[in-house]
């Protein structure tokens, strides 16, 4: 009978003792996150606009906001050298695109993509001084199209092209990049819209299987762990990045059908 090889460590407590920064902590999952990070050992800073939502145990709290240069350089350099950052913030705009007032593009493009941009810059010497990672929290709308919320799947789409160049760039620095592409995931994020358009149907609903936050976390965390460059939470997310790469004008039929029934 062969020996029986070890098995190999969980990639998971890599992060044990890392540093880790994680924006839109108030929210479902970032809240989920910092937890799984916690549980796992990490040092963790939770930062969001307003902390009071933060219902933490174990970790530090941190006001930030994400769209104020002076405040994200003078905070996230404080905190020092990181080992890890999540990017969890965002909000979002409803209802059709004629509906929605610039306020509310340049509302949401500010703090999910320009917030998210900004943090990392500022994270970015100390992570590659210690080798760290970055996850980023995207969605399907960041590789497919999705009705009724343009301004959002514009950001999403924007932190794809921003930190897939990154990663590109960075390739030789030990610095990961991990792109987390959940599909619809009860958050919280419907009521802290930028703006809410009811349009002609007089409501909004989210559409396909309403994930949880608790196992994302998990999946962010793992997908960090291992380095990897996406993680689809989901079969729900797998398929749809399948078919909106295989079959485009089908994923757009079947979207916009789920999303105008709704």
């Amino acid at each position: 009978m062969p020996p029986r090889l070890p098995r190999r460590a969980d990639p998971v407590h890599e992060l044990t003792g890392a540093s880790v920064l994680v924006t839109g902590a108030a929210g479902g999952i970032g809240q989920a996150v910092c937890a799984e990070l916690t549980r796992i050992g990490c040092s963790v800073v939770a930062a969001d606009l307003d902390v009071t939502g933060i219902d933490g145990r174990g970790w530090q709290t941190l006001m930030l906001d994400v769209t104020d240069d002076d405040a994200v350089r003078r905070e996230v350099e404080a905190l020092g050298p990181l080992d890890g950052l999540v990017l969890s913030h965002g909000l979002t705009a409803l209802g059709p695109a004629l509906d929605q007032p610039m306020a509310a593009v340049d509302r949401v493009l500010d703090v999910n993509l320009r917030g998210a941009i900004l943090v990392a810059r500022r994270a970015l010497p100390g992570l590659i001084q210690r080798r760290g990672r970055i996850a980023v929290l995207s969605s399907v709308s960041g590789f497919a199209p999705l009705v009724n919320r343009t301004a959002y799947a514009a950001s999403k789409h924007g932190l794809h092209g921003y930190f897939e160049s990154l990663r590109a760039e960075l390739v030789d620095s030990g610095v990961s990049v991990t792109m987390v592409a959940p599909s619809f995931v009860a958050t919280g994020l419907e009521t802290r819209a930028a703006f809410r358009s009811e349009g002609r149907s007089g409501r909004w609903s989210t559409t396909g299987e309403v994930g949880d936050a608790t196992s994302v976390a998990a999946a962010i965390v793992a997908g960090m762990a291992r380095r990897r460059a996406l993680v689809l939470p989901s079969r729900l997310a797998l398929r749809s990045y399948v078919v909106s790469r295989i079959a485009p004008p089908v994923y757009q039929r079947l979207m916009r059908r789920r999303v105008l029934a709704e």
